[in-house]
């Protein structure tokens, strides 16, 4: 199996299967997307030769680009849909209230 074949039973292929195909699994206007776009060119992955062992097996990259439904959630590796330190007390102050 190609690297092509692939992506497609992945994508395509898993939307057919759902009967889905108009809404999911391509990138074309009109259908709903998520997108991850991981950087792979700098750091400890810049010497990994294949860009999936470098995903799959490396170190956290930095991620790039987030898309969820065509609308950008991360960008240069920082949530821009919420305040992550408003995030961060929120949780900082449920655990205290959970510890008691």
């Amino acid at each position: 199996m190609t690297v092509r074949e692939a992506v497609e039973l992945g994508t395509i292929g898993g939307a057919r299967l759902l009967g889905r195909e108009a809404e999911i699994g391509s990138l074309e206007p009109g259908k709903l997307a998520d997108v991850a776009l991981w950087r792979l060119d700098a750091g400890p992955q810049a010497g990994i030769a294949d860009p999936v062992a470098a995903l799959v097996l490396g170190p956290e990259p930095p991620l790039e680009l987030l898309l969820v439904n065509g609308r950008t959630v991360v960008e240069r590796d920082r949530v821009v849909t919420v305040d992550e330190q408003q995030v961060a007390e929120a949780a900082r102050r449920a655990g205290e209230s959970l510890a008691g």
